[in-house]
């Protein structure tokens, strides 16, 4: 069935209205609080520029100049300048509020730029005359450059002293001439406090601002969302058809009241339908979201095929009511199986079931889930028939192909009766391998190509090279056991065997070909394909085969 035109949705209409207005009242609080926040935030950070601004100013212009100068080595910091302009410095750092250092560059001989007075008390981190200032900032670089004039830096900086902003003002001889800098640092600490407490205000506002807009949103919802709730319920009833009754809708939108008005004329419509064409027909036609037409593709899929032992035998031993209780438990518990391994259940013909992996959706590892439900149907089989066999009823035994190749899938018939199925030598293959499990002894059949995409999973033991009636060329046949997680060493072994056994009889090495199959049957007596495969060999032995010999059993039956 075409899909290509079917919607499906998650948001439902609470929850999409809610989004809408928390998206909304989001993106607005969250614009305006942004906003707010980087406008606040250049003008505090300026406040805090232009104060430290006019401190620096004043203060380098109470500064002696050519005093100053007279500082030149560290011997000089025994000096009454040296001591004076510290003092000076100290108390300018003391009075103005947040300065944290205070103290004068210039550049030396070698245009370092180097320290003269610091205004710190502690010596162990005290600067002293002719020390290098360090790394300058390009603001304190252009601020020995003329024009001279006062300095502030745009950025805060943080190191081990904590946050800081700098700010430098020029210091001048008498004569006019460029003497020194003078550098003050203001503690910015609590303008970053500040702004991380404005930022949080800001954060509160706004989530305070989305659950005032979800509950609105979802109350404003829930009114509109009743009545189309009650309309998709009634649609839903439709697709099932049902088409009795009508819900009680009070709205007044006008899009709701037309939705229901038509909602009933199409009800009334397919009553009317109904009364031309089978019912079950028009259920069919209402669920299909595209319609279907002629079409086909080559997919590679995994294909089943199962039926039932012996079961004409078991068919006339039973009552009609109970043979149809037995399936009807029997095909659930196999469909149920093949459902949850991803299967596509073609169809059922009397008690055979095909079923296929890869259409109409592709699917990863195909092979490998057609061989997990074929041993899972194989232990409900097994459970169900001991239940049966309780009750007094014919056990179950069932035999599954499975085969993986290339088929033509698609919408098989005729315009006006199409069926999903695939067709094709793949599809029959599966078939006869079902079909060849009399003929071993065997319960699951599967193909060489199916085997070799599933290996490294499960195991398998080989059984024959066949070709199955219509069919020259020959095919590896393997019989699937159980997932290999699962073996045990005594399987294991007897694969192992198998496998031996089979290579020395494809090599013509009769007589130790003969030795792994009885060895077999030393383990398993009953073993069919072991049996037959002894027998191959002993008869070799006496007539080889012709030199094209190639291993291959043509098969004249299905």
């Amino acid at each position: 069935m075409d899909q290509d035109n079917k919607q499906t949705g998650w948001l439902t209409l609470p929850f999409s209205l809610g989004t809408a207005l928390t998206g909304i009242a989001i993106l607005t609080s969250v614009t305006l609080g942004v906003t707010t926040f980087f406008s606040v935030r250049s003008f505090v950070r300026q406040s805090v520029q232009e104060r430290l601004s006019d401190a620096v100013g004043i203060a380098a212009l109470r500064i002696d100049g050519d005093l100053h100068a007279t500082l030149q080595e560290k011997g000089d910091e025994s000096t009454a300048a040296y001591l004076e302009m510290r003092k000076y410095l100290r108390k300018i750092r003391d009075t103005a509020k947040d300065i944290r250092f205070a103290y004068t560059v210039r550049k030396d001989k070698r245009g370092r730029i180097v320290f003269v007075v610091d205004a710190e008390e502690n010596p162990k981190v005290a600067s002293r005359i002719g020390d290098e200032y360090g790394e300058a900032s390009r603001l304190m670089r252009e601020a020995f450059q003329p024009p001279y004039g006062l300095r502030v830096e745009k950025q805060f900086v943080k190191d081990r002293w904590g946050v800081f902003l700098s700010g430098y003002a020029p210091i001048f001889k008498k004569n006019g001439e460029f003497e020194a800098l003078l550098g003050m640092d203001i503690a910015a600490q609590k303008v970053f406090d500040y702004e991380r407490y404005y930022l949080l205000m800001i954060l509160f506002i706004c989530l305070a601002v989305c659950a005032l807009a979800v509950s609105l949103g979802v109350i404003l919802a829930r009114q509109i969302s009743k009545p189309l709730l009650l309309l998709e319920a009634d649609m839903s009833r439709i697709q099932a058809f049902d088409l009795g009754g009508s819900p009680v809708i009070r709205s007044r939108i006008v899009e709701v009241i037309r939705m229901k008005n038509a909602l009933e004329n199409m009800k009334s419509g397919l009553r009317s339908f109904k009364k031309y064409v089978p019912a079950e027909l028009v259920a069919e036609l209402i669920k299909l979201r595209k319609e279907a037409v002629l079409s086909a593709q080559k997919r590679e899929l995994s294909v089943f095929f199962s039926d039932i032992k012996g079961f004409t035998s078991i068919a006339e031993g039973l009552s009609p009511e109970v043979l149809a209780q037995n399936m009807g438990v029997y095909f659930e518990a196999m469909t149920s199986t093949l459902l949850g391994n991803q299967a596509t259940v073609d169809k059922y013909i009397g008690d055979a079931i095909m079923a296929f992996w890869g259409a109409p959706v592709p699917v990863e590892k195909h092979a490998a889930l057609a061989c997990r439900a074929a041993i899972q149907c194989q232990r409900r089989v097994d459970k169900i028939s001991a239940d049966f066999a309780a009750a007094g009823f014919p056990a179950l035994v069932t035999r599954i192909g499975i085969n993986t190749g290339d088929a033509i899938v698609g919408n098989m018939g005729y315009k006006d009766r199409l069926s999903y199925t695939a067709i094709g030598d793949t599809v029959n293959l599966a078939s006869r391998l079902e079909g060849l499990n009399k003929h071993y002894g065997t319960r699951i059949l599967i193909s060489e190509t199916t085997y070799d995409k599933v290996r490294d999973e499960f195991v398998a033991r080989p059984v024959d090279m066949v070709a199955v009636k219509g069919k020259n060329t020959g095919v590896g046949i393997y019989e699937l056991l159980i997932e290999k997680d699962q073996a045990g060493q005594d399987v294991l072994a007897f694969v192992s065997l198998c496998e031996e056994g089979m290579k020395s009889y494809l090599r013509r090495e009769w007589t130790k070909a003969e030795e792994c199959f009885r060895a077999v049957l030393q383990t398993r007596p009953d073993d069919q394909p072991a049996q037959m495969l002894v027998e191959r060999c002993a008869a070799y032995e006496k007539a080889p085969p012709p030199a094209d010999w190639n291993g291959v059993t043509i098969m004249q039956e299905k």
